[in-house]
């Protein structure tokens, strides 16, 4: 019996002693004993553990006496075992030189025949076959032999042991890895969701991250997000955007095809609050200049375009809203520049203030969700507050305060660098002098949602510049007009609706629910709940809904 083996059992012995003493059964039979230390053990050495690999200096060294045709102990045939891949920078890897693979895989078919194949032999091997670094690694012959060779030990191994043991079962579960079609079926049981823990399996066959297998089953994973209609796609997207946190390496991709996925969908007009913080997180702003080239890394400028416009309707909803100052929110303001905000590809909000020091929730939520994407206003009323638009080669200015006009600069003869953290009223943003436009915000329309006072103006304004106004799809064909709201329960027969109607009915799900439309008179879509359902309300949220003060059930967003 090893010292390790002695010394567990000596420790597990004493353990059941002392049980025995506290419980005062002092006829304990040693027959009785030992018969629970021998489950004991048995239960401990089944337990999947995590095989490590041999340091690669320890492997190199093997290796090196492996080509000089010296003689191996087993612990350096096993380093060799596990260094099959190694390339120690003066010759390829044993499984690119026919001649000592050869040798290796007679060795292994030796062991498998005599049934010597140790289980530390043969995840030493699995290592190997799992850190080939090749795209293709099929191509290498000796390859596809060392995966015959792992598939056949696992069954001298398994035979040699006798007793099934957890690591086995695990192996035999997942035996597809070492066929021709290696990480296909796994990759297709990941994405249906019935294999979300593989933790047990990454401890026992070693999975480099870089491995050739994890790039498989990505591309069945990012290929099959593809082929998913609208809305399984939307109700699906929060475990779609998770599969990255599966191997890191791959998280670029899973949020680029997520992106590319939505912009393909009906719902692009839509804000999705979860693929817009987490590539905001991972890759910066789309709208910050000197990160541009950063997302179109990951997807196309159309692409990332969509995600400028959500982040330009939400700081305009934000700036109308939020950060009203002391005015009452100026919804026609609001109504003209939402026209305008597909095609804005910038737009930054200087806080005053008042805003930048609020400690109230909205406000701190604000400032951390928007963090880096925030200036201060410095001079000027500390309620007032700025938003920079960049809609084509111009930058528009609008604040909060009322008796403010609205300035416009060229954007590349600019006298003032948006993104700087603290930017100056009458120093920077409101330079009259050095401003293209000065535009006043009168006469007043007679109803906000109309162009007509200083929409029309402003509208003729910007067509001298090249700028019409786009009507986003949220203005179009409202699906109710007036206060009717449209009752839905789970019997409710599927309709066609707007997007934002589909997204509410794919996410809600079961729960009964009512909506009320007044995006036609510029007001807002409302949800209202028939119970407080917290999966609901949180689906809701991640749709871009704020829920209203006071009501519980009641939700609402552009």
């Amino acid at each position: 019996m090893s010292r390790a083996l002695s010394s567990l059992l000596a420790a597990i012995t004493s353990g059941l002693q002392r049980q025995n003493e506290r419980s005062g059964d002092a006829g304990f039979s040693s027959m009785v004993a030992l018969k629970r230390v021998n489950t004991e053990l048995s239960r401990r050495f089944d337990q999947v553990e995590k095989a490590l690999a041999p340091p690669r200096e320890k492997r190199l060294l093997a290796l090196g006496k492996f080509k000089r045709e010296q003689a191996l102990t087993s612990s350096e045939w096993r380093l060799v075992f596990a260094g099959l891949a190694d390339d120690d920078e003066v010759s390829v890897p044993v499984l690119e030189d026919d001649h000592l693979f050869d040798r290796v895989h007679r060795e292994v078919a030796g062991r498998i025949e005599q049934r010597t194949l140790s289980r530390r032999d043969w995840l030493a091997l699995c290592f190997s076959y799992f850190a080939y670094d090749e795209h293709k690694p099929d191509d290498n012959a000796n390859w596809r032999v060392l995966r015959d060779d792992i598939d056949r030990g696992f069954d001298a191994v398994r035979q040699r042991i006798g007793r099934e043991k957890e690591w086995m079962r695990i192996v035999a579960e997942h035996r597809e890895l070492f066929g021709a079609q290696a990480g296909t079926r796994l990759a297709e049981e990941i994405f249906e969701g019935r294999a979300r823990d593989l933790s047990s399996l990454q401890a026992i066959a070693q999975v480099p991250d870089g491995s050739w297998l994890w790039q498989r089953i990505f591309a069945v994973l990012l290929s099959r997000i593809f082929l998913l209609d609208d809305e399984t796609f939307l109700k699906r997207l929060p475990e779609l955007v998770a599969l990255g946190q599966l191997n890191t390496r791959y998280l670029n991709q899973v949020l680029s095809a997520c992106l590319t996925r939505y912009h393909r969908s009906r719902y692009r007009e839509q804000s999705s609050s979860l693929l817009k913080q987490a590539a905001l997180e991972h890759w910066g702003s789309p709208q910050m200049r000197s990160k541009q080239n950063a997302w179109l890394q990951y997807v196309e400028q159309p692409v990332c375009a969509m995600v400028v416009a959500w982040f330009a309707k939400e700081d305009l909803e934000h700036f109308f809203t939020l950060l009203k100052g002391e005015a009452e929110v100026d919804q026609s303001r609001l109504f003209y520049w939402l026209r305008f905000a597909n095609q804005m590809s910038y737009t930054r909000i200087v806080m005053g203030g008042d805003a930048w020091h609020d400690r109230g929730s909205d406000f701190v939520a604000f400032r951390e969700k928007n963090k880096g994407r925030l200036s201060q206003l410095a001079g000027g009323p500390s309620h007032n507050n700025a938003v920079v638009m960049q809609i084509g080669n111009y930058f528009f200015v609008e604040f909060s305060g009322t008796g403010n006009a609205c300035y416009v600069y060229r954007a590349d003869a600019a006298p003032f660098n948006p993104d700087k953290p603290v930017l100056g009223l009458a120093t920077e943003l409101k330079q009259q002098g050095r401003a293209l436009k000065r535009m006043s915000h009168s006469p007043a329309p007679r109803r906000p949602n109309v162009v007509e006072g200083w929409l029309e103006k402003f509208d003729d304004e910007l067509r001298t510049l090249g700028i019409v106004a786009q009507r986003p799809a949220s203005f179009t064909q409202p699906r109710l007009s007036g206060d009717k709201p449209a009752v839905h329960t789970a019997a409710s027969a599927p309709g066609t609706g707007d997007s934002l109607d589909v997204q509410v009915r794919s996410m809600l799900g079961s729960v009964p629910y009512k909506t009320f439309d007044h995006r036609s008179k510029s007001g807002v879509y409302q949800v209202l709940l028939a119970r407080d359902d917290a999966a609901a309300k949180t689906a809701l949220l991640r749709l871009g809904f704020k829920a209203v003060k006071n009501n519980a059930l009641m939700f609402w967003r552009l």
